[in-house]
């Protein structure tokens, strides 16, 4: 389905697999050790694999009904497509293509009048949602979306339709903001719950969300808030953890409006371990740090073109921790793609589309 998304997965991915791969057993102090950091990817992650909801959603989703009109026609700030090199560069160069869509929804009104109390279930024919004949059990201030077995390798609902639970969409709005709840309910396990809120004031946009993720085992919770003005540029605050001690991750991240410079923190903590990554990029330079704990393990050095990876005493990282890099690459990016369908539902009732570039 349509990718919506202020998270720009590919950099921030990135960000995470310096701050772990950059911190090998060379590198870092002796009690340092790479696979807990990883971890905490693993088990966020985890929570995306499993998860029936998510699934069903991500496939599903791209039926949903439309609830808010198109973003008028030229109303997406201007963007600017560097010509870099690949690699880092690419990574810093889809960070300044990001820019919002928005036509919010009447906070008196997220939903037309008409779909208030309704069920949707989804048509195979038509290959959309439509509401049932006989619409029954959904909120009065929402509506219920059916959600139905997917299959994972071809994407697509299985056939005979199987009727596995449902998504509520609630009106939790205020005269301030606009604000939906969305719950996820399979084989009468909440899998996903959360209430997403949209501001808009002139020349600015407000997105955030507070909720968790369940898998049948392991609960997530998440606070997100992304920002975005025409004048001081794009910045986002992203908190993920396991609750009662569990592993967290923290990022923020700034775009400058005006010099388009980059500047990234982001914190893993792990089993009374905290690994930090603090990183300024701009097109013709890149500097940061990794610390473990109060210890520089990693500088971060040189340009986006050619950026320079050394250790607390100068020497440049080794393959193996380059090749770790690229492993966490992939699972950092998968983590952040799952956000992008968790908020789906609430990107479309909101008429949220963000373009990053790809």
């Amino acid at each position: 389905m349509l990718k919506h998304t202020w998270i720009p997965r590919y950099a921030l991915a990135c960000a995470v697999a310096i701050a772990v791969a950059g911190c090998s057993d060379a590198t870092g102090p002796e009690n340092f050790d790479p696979v807990r950091t990883s971890d905490v990817a693993s088990e966020v992650l985890a929570t995306f694999d499993d998860n029936p909801a998510m699934l069903a959603i991500d496939v599903l989703g791209s039926a949903f009904p439309d609830f808010g009109s198109p973003a008028p026609a030229g109303t997406a700030p201007a963007t600017t497509d560097r010509d870099w090199p690949a690699g880092i560069s690419e990574d810093l160069r889809l960070l300044n293509k990001v820019g919002p869509f928005l036509n919010p929804a009447n906070p008196a009104a997220i939903f037309p009048a008409d779909y208030l109390g309704k069920t949707f279930i989804y048509n195979p024919d038509t290959e959309r949602y439509e509401v049932a004949p006989d619409s029954t059990g959904a909120p009065e201030d929402g509506i219920r979306l059916k959600l139905y077995a997917v299959d994972p390798v071809l994407h697509r609902p299985i056939t005979p339709l199987d009727d596995v639970g449902y998504l509520d969409l609630t009106d939790e709005s205020s005269p301030s903001a606009d604000a939906l709840g969305v719950l996820a309910v399979v084989q009468g396990i909440t899998y996903l719950e959360y209430v997403a809120s949209a501001v808009q004031a002139t020349g600015s946009l407000t997105f955030s969300a507070d909720g968790y993720l369940f898998d049948g085992t392991t609960q997530v919770r998440f606070e997100l808030s992304h920002q975005w003005s025409e004048t001081t540029g794009a910045t986002v605050d992203y908190d993920i953890w396991v609750p009662e001690g569990g592993p967290a991750i923290s990022l923020d991240l700034n775009i400058n409006g005006e010099t388009e410079a980059i500047t990234l923190g982001l914190t893993v903590t792990h089993q009374g371990e905290t690994v930090t990554l603090e990183a300024i990029a701009s097109e013709a330079s890149l500097s940061g740090t990794v610390k473990h704990g109060d210890d520089i393990v990693v500088n971060i050095s040189g340009t986006p073109q050619q950026p320079v990876f050394t250790d607390a005493a100068g020497n440049e990282l080794t393959n193996q921790d380059l090749q770790a890099l690229a492993a966490l690459f992939g699972s950092i990016g998968a983590i952040l793609n799952g956000f992008d369908n968790l908020l789906f539902p609430a990107y479309l009732v909101f008429s949220v589309s963000i373009l990053a570039g790809w």
